[in-house]
């Protein structure tokens, strides 16, 4: 067996590359453990013929996805059924892009799956987001409601007493739309 010297640069680097394979294990455990994820789909991020360059920036590439997964998991208490795509748009961004912890990632969210969160709330702004089309043809319209009106001057001055009418107003010159709270 041949001595390896580790003088230099090269104990760092062996330390480096075990450190780098035991980290992309782990994720990978997780994402395959929690069925999120195939070896096949996570193969660009766990592959040793990159240089150790690109070895290190798939690292945050994987616990960025990991804390998306986690905080949907823990904090929005969802289910398998919405982790396993969203965990799929994520991994094909950063299979195609380089780390970016301010990318804002646009997951699909049925109603059902965010109803237990506002039964007793009472929001005063709901915005909507609707894209059809692709590429230079996409169009994207968004529609946000409020409970109050855009300037003062046009609150109701009744006594207490509330109608639709009351809150309704029109923002025919931003849509040609009237809005109803």
């Amino acid at each position: 067996m041949e001595a390896v010297s580790l003088t230099g640069i090269t104990s760092v680097q062996m330390l480096l590359k075990i450190g780098l394979d035991k980290m992309k294990k782990d994720y990978v455990s997780f994402f395959i453990g929690q069925e999120l994820a195939t070896l096949t789909s996570l193969d660009c991020f766990i592959s040793t013929s990159v240089d150790l360059q690109e070895q290190v920036h798939c690292v945050p590439k994987l616990h960025h996805t990991l804390e998306i997964m986690v905080s949907c998991t823990v904090l929005l208490q969802f289910k398998h059924e919405s982790l396993f795509p969203w965990t799929q748009i994520c991994i094909k961004y950063y299979r195609e892009n380089p780390p970016d912890e301010k990318h804002v990632f646009q997951l699909p969210v049925s109603s059902a799956l965010v109803k237990k969160f506002y039964p007793d709330s009472h929001p005063e702004v709901w915005k909507v987001d609707i894209s059809s089309g692709h590429g230079p043809k996409e169009v994207k319209t968004t529609w946000q409601v409020s409970t109050n009106p855009p300037v003062e001057h046009m609150m109701s001055n009744n006594t207490g007493m509330s109608s639709d009418s009351d809150r309704c107003w029109s923002s025919r010159g931003m849509r040609g739309a009237d809005i109803c709270c």
